[in-house]
C-alpha cells in the first residue's frame, strides 16, 4: 500500500513491562519523481480507546438487543446483539443481505425501512416470527444531507406486550364486578378471573361469618377442589380461629408462603399444596391461590392478583351497601304503605264517633240549651270547637295521605291561571286582612294542576295569615336549567331558625290550623322530584321556596318514598 504512494493507518498491540499496550501507527509515503523516496509517521498509545471499544463491542454482544446497521439500498452492514439468538441468528449472520429480502412477509418491517431510508427518525413495534420487538430507526446523513446509513436498535418486548394484554384481559373481566349483587356473586368472579384470564388454577374464595368468627367456603375453582379431594365448595374446610390464614385475615395484608406445609395449624392439612398466596378482601372475606408445587409466585402475578383483590373489595362495599339501602328501602316502603293505610282507615273509622259527638251535643244544646247556665254554655261551645277541630284535621290528614295515592298525571301547568283562582279562593281572607298579593311573570310547569294549586293555595294563605299588618305577599318563580324555582314571600315577623325544618313536621304546628298545610305542600313538592325550604331572619319576613320540573324537563310523577315519611307544619300553616 505504501509502496503504492497510499497511506496507511495500522493498529499493533506491543508487549510492554506492564503488560500489553495498543499503539496506533500512521505512515504517509514521500514521493521523489512520482518514485517512494521515504516514509514519514507517528505512533500514538490508543489503549484507553481500544480497551473502551472493545468493552462496548462485548457490550453490545451480551444486551438482549439487536444492533443493526443498513446501507442506503437495506443491506445489513452490521448485525449485533444478544437479542439476535431470540431469533435463532449469530451475530453477523445477517450482514451481506438485503432486510426485503430477510423479511420478505414482513410489509409494515419494509414499510418502517423505507420511511427511515427516506431521512425519518422512527420507533415501531412490530411481531417478527412470533415475537414482538421495538425498534428505533435512525438515519445518518451525508455532507450533502443524503442518507448513507441507517442504524438501528431492536429489543424484544414480547413479554411486555404479554403482560400489558393480560392487564387489560383483566380490566375488561373485572367490569363483571360492577354487575355483581352478591357477595357470593362476587367471590365466584374473582375466582374465575384468577383461574382463566391470570392463569393461577387452585383458586377459592371464604367470607368472613362475623357471626361465628370465621371464615367460610363460597367459590371455588375445580382443580382447588381437587387438590383437597372435595366434590363440592360446601365440602371445604371453615378456617377457625386459631387456623393460620384466619391470622393472615386479621392482619388485612397479602401473604405468600413457599410451601402450606410451613404454616402453623393450617385449615386443611391434608391438602396437597405447595405455595399459597392469602389475599385478605377487607372485612368480606379472602382469596386463596396455590399451587402443587413449592417455590415462589411470579411478582407479576401477585401483583395482578393484588390489584383484583383491591376491586373485589371495592365491589363487596358496593354489594353491602346496596344491601343495606334496599333493606332501609323496603323498610321505608312498608313504613310509608302502613302511614297512608293508617291515616286512610283511621280517617274513615273517626269520621263515624265523630259525627255522632257532633250529632248529641247539637241535640243536647237544642233540647236542653235553654236549662243551661253560662258555664254549660260554655262548655257547650268547647265541645262543638273540639269536634270541629277534629273533623278538619281529620279531613286534612285525609288530604295529606291522597297525594300520592289519588294524585294526577303530570301536565302543562300555567302557575299564573292557578294562582288567579288562588286569589279567588282566598278573596275573603285577603279582604279581612287587607293584604296585597302580587306576582311578576311566572314561567309555565310540568306538574299535576290540582296539587301545584293546593301547593300555592297554603304557601299564599300562610303568607297572608302571618304577614305584618295589611300584609304584602309576593309571588315569584324563574326558571334554572330544567326546574322552575318558586318564591312566595311575606312581610312577617319571620321564623327562627330553630324552626325551619320543624315547620314541616306534621301536626307539630303553632298555629291554630290543623298543622298540616306545609307538610302537604313538602310531599307534594317531593312527588314533583322537587324540594321546599324556607329562608328567613326574625323581623324580616319569611321567603318559601319549591323546585317544579320545567316545561321541558322530564318528571318523576313519583320518584319513590319522601325523604321523610312524614311532614309537617308549624308556626307557618
Amino acid at each position: 500500500m505504501i509502496s503504492g504512494g497510499d497511506p496507511a493507518d495500522l493498529e499493533y498491540r506491543i508487549r510492554t513491562g506492564d503488560g500489553v499496550a495498543w499503539v496506533s501507527v500512521h505512515a504517509e509515503p514521500v514521493l521523489s519523481d512520482g518514485e517512494v523516496e521515504h516514509v514519514a509517521g507517528f505512533t500514538r498509545e490508543i489503549t484507553e480507546r481500544r480497551e473502551s471499544t472493545e468493552q462496548l463491542e462485548a457490550l453490545v454482544e451480551n444486551l438482549p438487543v439487536i444492533v443493526f446497521t443498513l446501507d442506503a439500498d437495506g443491506v445489513f452492514t452490521t448485525s449485533a446483539g444478544a437479542g439476535l439468538e431470540t431469533l435463532g441468528l449469530e451475530p453477523g449472520e445477517l450482514e451481506g443481505l438485503s432486510i426485503y429480502e430477510a423479511y420478505a412477509e414482513h410489509d409494515d418491517l419494509a414499510d418502517a425501512v423505507d420511511r427511515a431510508l427516506d431521512g425519518e427518525e422512527l420507533r415501531v413495534t412490530l411481531e417478527v416470527e412470533g415475537f414482538v420487538f421495538e425498534t428505533w430507526y435512525r438515519p445518518v446523513f451525508d455532507e450533502a444531507g443524503n442518507v448513507v446509513e441507517v442504524v438501528g436498535v431492536s429489543h424484544d418486548v414480547t413479554r411486555l406486550k404479554e403482560r400489558e394484554d393480560l392487564i387489560e384481559r383483566v380490566n375488561e373481566a373485572t367490569r363483571e364486578l360492577q354487575n355483581a349483587r352478591t357477595g357470593a356473586e362476587v367471590g365466584r368472579v374473582v375466582v374465575e378471573i384468577i383461574e382463566s384470564v391470570i392463569g393461577c388454577p387452585v383458586t377459592a374464595y371464604w367470607r368472613y361469618d362475623d357471626e361465628n368468627d370465621r371464615l367460610e367456603p363460597t367459590a371455588a375453582s375445580e382443580p382447588a377442589l381437587d387438590i383437597s379431594d372435595n366434590d363440592d365448595v360446601s365440602d371445604l374446610p371453615h378456617i377457625e380461629a386459631g387456623h393460620a390464614e384466619m391470622e393472615v385475615f386479621r392482619t388485612g395484608e397479602s401473604r405468600w408462603v413457599r410451601d402450606y406445609t410451613d404454616l402453623t395449624n393450617p385449615a386443611h392439612e391434608a391438602a396437597d399444596l405447595g405455595r399459597l398466596l392469602l389475599v385478605p378482601l377487607g372485612d368480606h372475606g379472602m382469596v386463596n391461590i396455590g399451587h402443587a408445587e413449592p417455590g415462589e409466585f411470579d411478582d407479576f402475578d401477585r401483583y395482578l392478583v393484588e390489584i383484583l383483590g383491591q376491586t373485589a373489595t371495592s365491589a363487596l362495599n358496593r354489594v353491602e351497601r346496596e344491601r343495606a339501602l334496599e333493606s332501609r328501602t323496603a323498610e321505608l316502603e312498608r313504613s310509608n304503605e302502613s302511614l297512608q293505610q293508617f291515616a286512610y282507615v283511621a280517617s274513615h273509622d273517626l269520621q263515624e264517633p265523630l259525627r255522632m259527638v257532633s250529632s248529641y251535643v247539637s241535640l243536647l244544646e237544642a233540647e236542653y240549651g235553654d236549662m243551661f247556665d253560662e258555664e254549660a254554655t260554655e262548655y257547650m261551645h268547647y265541645a262543638v270547637d273540639g269536634a270541629t277541630r277534629m273533623q278538619d284535621m281529620i279531613d286534612a290528614l285525609l288530604r295529606y295521605s291522597r297525594i300520592r295515592t289519588e294524585g294526577d298525571d303530570f301536565v302543562e301547568v300555567d302557575l299564573e291561571a292557578v294562582l288567579d283562582e288562588t286569589r279567588r279562593s282566598l278573596e275573603l281572607l285577603v279582604d279581612e286582612e287587607e293584604a296585597a298579593v302580587r306576582a311578576g311573570d311566572l314561567p309555565r310547569v310540568t306538574a299535576d294542576r290540582s296539587q301545584v294549586g293546593q301547593l300555592l293555595q297554603n304557601l299564599v294563605k300562610n303568607a297572608v295569615e302571618h304577614g305584618g299588618p295589611e300584609p304584602t305577599v309576593e309571588v315569584d318563580a324563574v326558571v334554572e336549567g330544567d326546574r322552575v324555582h318558586l318564591t312566595v314571600t311575606d312581610d312577617g315577623p319571620g321564623v327562627d331558625g330553630s324552626q325551619h325544618e320543624r315547620i314541616f313536621d306534621i301536626f307539630k304546628s303553632n298555629s291554630d290550623g290543623t298543622g298540616i298545610g306545609l307538610a302537604v305542600c313538602e310531599r307534594i313538592a317531593y312527588r314533583h322530584d322537587g324540594d321546599i325550604w324556607v329562608e328567613s331572619d326574625p323581623g324580616a319576613g319569611a321567603t318559601f321556596h319549591v323546585t317544579l320540573p320545567a316545561v321541558d324537563a322530564d318528571p318523576d310523577p313519583d320518584p319513590g318514598l319522601d325523604p321523610q315519611s312524614a311532614a309537617v307544619d308549624g308556626g307557618h300553616e
